[in-house]
């Protein structure tokens, strides 16, 4: 793989949307929190910015200690949003895998249903994998609404953050996802952790309602 052509690549995509990129910035060209930050390119688009982190394939990514503090700090930023793009993916599925097709509106309306059904059986875990299923699917349906990429392989933190800084979550929403992001990960990979309540999985229920509902309106003709 050449590097530099694929960088260059990622690099156009942001500039497609209009965004003034810097590839491979310095200190001097990374905002004032990012400034120790190693991140391959940096955008600019009137009030918003872009820090992304390019790595080869997952691998990278995952042996990377810095990106989560990363995400973090920018997620905190006004009008900042810190993206992940991995060049290689690894998923044994290959081209098939990123030929699937997204949920329809029927099917995350079925998730949504039977994760609520799940709660008052006491499948608390199942009802939270499968809302987040659900949330995944139409976090990329409101970017695409509004016509930004989001495509198989997409971080469910990057669309967050995405989402956040470009207004369709709100604050409060956007630290309940990020905690309940955690919680998924730590489901889904073989963790115990804090204890949790049915309150979880209507947060999950909600927000992905709202995200689907407005995708809707967004694709209306004017």
């Amino acid at each position: 793989m050449d590097i530099e052509r694929e960088l260059k690549r990622v690099a156009e995509g942001y500039a497609s949307k209009g965004y003034e990129v810097t590839v491979r910035p310095g200190p001097a060209q990374l905002p004032p929190f990012a400034k120790d930050f190693r991140v391959e390119l940096v955008g600019r688009r009137g009030d918003e910015g872009v820090l992304v982190a390019v790595k080869k394939n997952r691998d990278e990514v995952t042996a990377d200690p810095n990106l989560p503090r990363y995400a973090e700090i920018t997620a905190a930023q006004k009008g900042w949003r810190f993206d992940l793009a991995a060049l290689e993916g690894q998923n044994p599925m290959g081209r098939a895998a990123r030929e699937m097709k997204d949920f329809s509106d029927e099917d995350i309306n079925r998730a949504l249903s039977e994760a609520e059904q799940m709660v008052p059986l006491g499948f608390l875990r199942a009802a939270v994998i499968t809302a987040w299923a659900a949330l995944e699917s139409a976090m990329r349906m409101r970017l695409r609404a509004a016509g930004e990429r989001a495509e198989w392989g997409a971080s469910p933190r990057s669309m967050l953050n995405e989402l956040y800084s470009s207004g369709f979550v709100s604050p409060d929403e956007f630290r309940q996802l990020q905690g309940l992001s955690d919680l998924r990960n730590q489901i889904v990979h073989g963790f115990s952790g804090a204890a949790f309540d049915t309150s979880v999985v209507q947060v999950l229920v909600n927000a992905t309602r709202r995200l689907v509902a407005d995708a809707r309106f967004a694709k209306q003709p004017a």
